[in-house]
C-alpha cells in the first residue's frame, strides 16, 4: 500500500508499510511518552531562505489585515496629495517577504518626473547605524574596546575634559559633545572625517561624559574618524567591504560621487513645509557630502537598507554568516539608563535610545522592552524593525524635516500593535473543505479537519497540520509557510481535491458497500473479548520496553480496571514515571516532577488509551465511528472513530476475524507537544479468554526517536489495587 505523496510533498516523512491482515501485529501494553522528554533529544525546526532576500507576497498570505494595509497605503497617499511631502516611497515587510512596496508623488517635482520603485535617497541620520555597525565589528574583534578613552586613537582629545570620552560615550550621546560643530558650514568645503573629528577636540563639554544624554552628530562624525585610524584605511572602504557589500546593498554608497552610477535614480532634496517645497539640492549638482559624514552621508535605497536593518533582526547574521556578535547586538538594542523622550505615533510606547539605535519601548516587569527599533532621517526617512511580528517598514521622502513619520506610526500601530489579525476569519467557510481525500483507491486516506479554530491536515500517523488562509482557495502549512495546500472546485463550487506542488489529492466519500462501523465493532469486541475484565477484576501486566535507536531500556507494570481505568509506572535507568486515568481525569508523576493532574484535553486524548478501548466495544466510546475504506483487496478494514469536526484515531482490523492490527493517532509528549504515532499490535494470546497484545511497537513521527517497543511478560489476575492508585495517590 503506498502513503500519500502529498506527505512526502509536505516534508513529512512516510513509510510504505502495508496493512495486511497476515501481517505481524503487536499488542498493547502502551507507554505514556512523557518521559522521552527527559530521554529524548530535542528538535528544532529549520527555515530556509531563498535567494531573493524580499519575494512578494500577500497581506493575507503573511497574516496581515489587508485592510489595515490598504489603510497605510491611502494614508500615504493623501500625505503626497495634500502636499505633505513631495514624494514617498513605502516598503513593508512581513516575516521577510514584501507586502507592499509602492512609490508616490514626485521624485524631481519641477521635471514633473514621478517617484519611481528604487529611488536613491539620502538617508541622513539612518547613516549611524552603519556606523554603529562598523564600530560592533571592530570591538567584536578586539581591535577596540567600549571603554577605550578616544584619546587613545585621537591624540587631539587627551585634553582636560576630552580625554575622560569614551568609545561607548560615542556610541551611546553621552560624550558631552555638542549636536554638530559643522553647523553653518557647507559642508562641501568639509576637506576629511579626521578635521571634522577633531572640532570636538578640547570643546568645553556640556556635561561630564556619561551623567547625561544629547543627541550628537559630532560623537558619531568621531567615531567615524576612529574607524578610519583604527581600520588602517579610508572609512568609506572599510564601511563599503565590511558592510555594504557583504549584505549586498550595491544601491548604497558612502559619498555620491559625481560619476557614481546611482546618481541616475538619486532625488531632488526638498526642505520647506506643507504647500511650500522649496529645491535645495539636485542630482546634476556636485556631491552634498564630498567626504563621507558617518553622521548623515549614506545613500541608500529602501530594498538596501532593509537588507542592512534585517541583519540587525537577525542579531548580527547576514546572508553568508555573521556579521556582528550576538552579544553586540543586544548590547546595541539595550535601552540607554537616560530618557530619550521624543514624540511617537506608537500609542502606549516611549522613545529611548541604545548604541546609535532608536528604540521604541514598554514598561514590562519594571524594565524597558524594546517593541520596536530602527533609526530615522532629517530629509524625511524612517525604518521600523517589529521584532515580535517579525515585521519591517520603510517609509522614505525627499523632503526635509517633515512630521508625517509620525502619522505612519499611527497607521503602524494598527497594523502590527492592535489585536492580531486573523486570516482564517476571512476564509470561504470550513465546511466547504472538510472530508477525506486519497490519490485513488488503495491509497490511505487523509483528511482535512477542524482542529480547535483552524482547519488543518490529518495525516495518519503522522500529524495534524494547522493551515493558514492566504486567499483564493490557498491555505499554507503554519509549521512551514513555504508549502501551499491549494484547493480546487467544481463547476458548482463543490471542492474536488486539492494540490501541493505537482501532487494531487481527490476528494471522496466512503462507498456505501463498505461495512458498517457497528458490525466491525461487534467482530472486535468478539474477537478481543475485553468485557471479561468486569467479572476478572483488576489485571497487572509486566513487561519491559526498548527504544533502540536511544540505547533505551526499561520495566514497566500496568494495572487495567473496568470499565476504563488504567495506570501504567515505568523505570527506564535512573528515570522513572507514573501516569494513570481514573476513569475522568489522567495523572502523572515522575522521578522529576510531582504528581500532578492533567488539563482536560490531555485527559480527554488518554480517555482513549487503555486496552479496555481499543479492544472493547467501541460502540461505547466511539458512537460516530465510520469505516472509510479497505485495503489488500478487504483484509483489512479502515474505521475512523470520528468525523471531521475534530482530529480522531484510524484503527485497522482484520476484516475475517476483527483482530486489531493497527491504530493511527496522536500523542502529547511533554517538551515535544502533540506528535502523530502508529501502533502496531501482535504476539496476541489468550489472558482468561481474552485475546490481548503481548507486543506492541510504537512509532512517533520524531526520526530522532526510533521505534518503542513494549512487551509483556506476565499478567497477574484479580490483584488489590489500593484505594487511590489510579490518582496515583497511594
Amino acid at each position: 500500500m503506498r502513503e500519500a505523496r502529498a506527505a512526502r510533498s509536505a516534508q513529512v516523512s512516510v513509510d510504505s508499510n502495508s496493512y495486511r491482515a497476515d501481517s505481524d501485529p503487536f499488542p498493547r501494553m502502551k507507554l505514556h511518552l512523557a518521559l522521552l522528554a527527559t530521554l529524548a533529544p530535542g528538535t528544532h525546526a529549520l527555515q530556509v531562505a531563498g535567494d531573493d532576500p524580499f519575494p512578494a507576497s500577500t497581506a493575507l498570505a503573511e497574516g496581515v489585515s489587508p485592510d489595515a494595509l490598504a489603510a497605510l497605503d491611502a494614508l500615504v497617499r493623501k500625505l503626497v496629495d495634500d502636499d505633505e511631502v513631495v514624494g514617498a516611497e513605502l516598503l513593508v515587510l512581513e516575516h521577510g517577504r514584501s507586502i507592499l512596496h509602492e512609490a508616490y508623488g514626485f521624485g524631481d517635482r519641477e521635471a514633473q518626473k514621478p517617484m519611481e520603485v528604487g529611488s536613491v535617497f539620502c538617508v541622513r541620520s539612518m547613516t549611524k547605524p552603519v556606523v554603529g555597525a562598523a564600530i560592533w565589528m571592530l570591538i567584536d574583534e578586539k581591535v577596540i574596546a567600549l571603554d577605550d578613552p578616544v584619546a587613545r586613537y585621537l591624540p587631539s582629545f587627551d585634553v582636560e575634559g576630552s580625554r575622560d570620552i569614551t568609545i561607548e560615550h560615542l556610541l551611546t550621546h553621552t560624550s558631552g559633545l555638542p549636536m554638530s560643530l559643522i553647523l553653518g558650514k557647507d559642508p562641501r568645503t568639509l576637506e576629511s572625517i579626521r578635521a571634522v573629528a577633531e572640532l570636538g577636540a578640547g570643546y568645553a563639554l556640556d556635561f561630564a561624559p556619561g551623567t547625561a544624554i544629547s543627541y550628537s552628530d559630532q560623537g558619531t562624525d568621531t567615531l567615524t574618524a576612529l574607524i578610519e585610524v583604527v581600520s588602517g584605511m579610508p572609512v568609506a572602504e572599510f564601511v563599503r567591504t565590511r558592510v555594504l557589500d557583504p549584505l549586498g546593498m550595491q544601491d548604497s554608497t558612502c559619498v555620491l560621487t559625481e560619476d557614481s552610477p546611482l546618481r541616475s535614480r538619486a532625488l531632488v532634496k526638498y526642505a520647506g513645509s506643507r504647500g511650500a517645497w522649496t529645491r535645495f539640492w539636485g542630482p546634476d549638482e556636485p556631491p552634498l557630502f564630498p567626504i563621507f559624514l558617518g553622521s548623515q552621508g549614506l545613500y541608500s535605497t529602501l530594498e538596501d537598507y532593509a537588507r542592512f536593518m534585517r541583519m540587525w533582526e537577525r542579531k548580527g547574521r547576514g546572508p553568508d554568516g555573521r556579521l556582528i556578535a550576538s552579544r553586540s547586538v543586544r548590547k546595541a538594542l539595550t535601552p540607554s539608563e537616560f530618557p530619550f523622550p521624543s514624540a511617537t505615533g506608537l500609542p502606549g510606547l516611549s522613545t529611548s535610545y541604545g548604541a546609535l539605535m532608536q528604540l521604541w519601548t514598554r514598561e514590562h516587569d519594571g524594565e524597558r522592552e524594546v517593541v520596536a527599533f530602527g533609526h530615522t532621517g532629517s530629509d524625511g526617512t524612517h525604518a521600523w524593525v517589529f521584532p515580535e511580528q517579525d515585521a519591517m517598514v520603510l517609509y522614505f521622502t525627499q523632503s526635509r524635516q517633515n512630521p508625517t513619520g509620525l502619522r505612519v506610526e499611527e497607521a503602524l500601530a494598527t497594523l502590527f500593535l492592535g489585536a492580531p489579525f486573523d486570516a482564517n476569519e476571512v476564509a470561504p467557510p470550513f465546511d466547504d473543505y472538510l472530508g477525506y481525500y486519497w490519490e485513488g483507491e488503495g491509497d490511505l486516506y487523509r483528511a482535512i479537519i477542524r482542529d480547535g479554530d483552524d482547519l488543518a491536515l490529518e495525516i495518519l500517523g503522522k500529524g495534524i497540520v494547522p493551515l493558514t488562509y492566504v486567499g483564493d482557495d490557498r491555505w499554507k502549512f503554519r509549521p512551514n509557510p513555504s508549502i501551499v495546500l491549494a484547493f480546487q472546485r467544481a463547476g458548482d463550487g463543490a471542492v474536488t481535491g486539492y494540490s501541493i506542488g505537482d501532487h494531487h489529492e481527490f476528494r471522496f466519500e466512503p462507498g456505501a458497500d463498505l461495512p458498517r462501523a457497528e458490525d466491525v465493532a461487534a467482530r472486535v469486541a468478539a474477537f478481543h473479548r475485553v468485557d471479561l475484565f468486569e467479572s476478572l477484576g483488576p489485571v497487572r501486566f509486566t513487561g519491559a520496553l526498548t527504544i533502540e535507536k536511544l540505547g533505551i531500556t526499561g520495566e514497566t507494570s500496568t494495572t487495567v480496571a473496568w470499565p476504563n481505568r488504567w495506570r501504567i509506572d515505568t523505570v527506564a535507568g535512573d528515570q522513572s514515571e507514573r501516569v494513570a486515568f481514573d476513569g475522568e481525569h489522567a495523572h502523572t508523576s515522575s522521578s522529576a516532577k510531582p504528581v500532578a493532574t492533567l488539563d482536560a484535553d490531555r485527559s480527554e486524548l488518554m480517555r482513549f488509551d487503555g486496552m479496555l478501548v481499543a479492544f472493547g466495544d467501541w460502540r461505547r466510546w466511539y458512537p460516530d465511528a465510520r469505516v472509510i475504506q479497505t485495503l489488500e483487496e478487504g483484509q483489512a478494514i479502515v474505521v475512523r472513530t470520528g468525523g471531521t469536526s475534530a482530529p480522531a484515531r484510524t484503527l485497522f482490523v482484520a476484516a475475517e476475524s476483527g483482530r486489531v492490527l493497527r491504530e493511527m493517532s496522536t500523542t502529547f509528549v511533554d517538551g515535544m507537544g502533540r506528535v502523530g504515532q502508529r501502533l502496531t499490535y501482535g504476539d496476541f494470546r489468550d489472558v482468561a479468554g481474552m485475546q490481548l497484545p503481548f507486543r506492541t511497537e510504537t512509532v512517533l513521527a520524531n526520526p530522532l526517536i526510533g521505534a518503542i517497543v513494549t512487551t509483556t511478560t506476565g499478567f497477574e489476575l484479580g490483584v488489590e489495587v489500593p484505594e487511590g492508585a489510579f490518582e496515583l495517590r497511594d
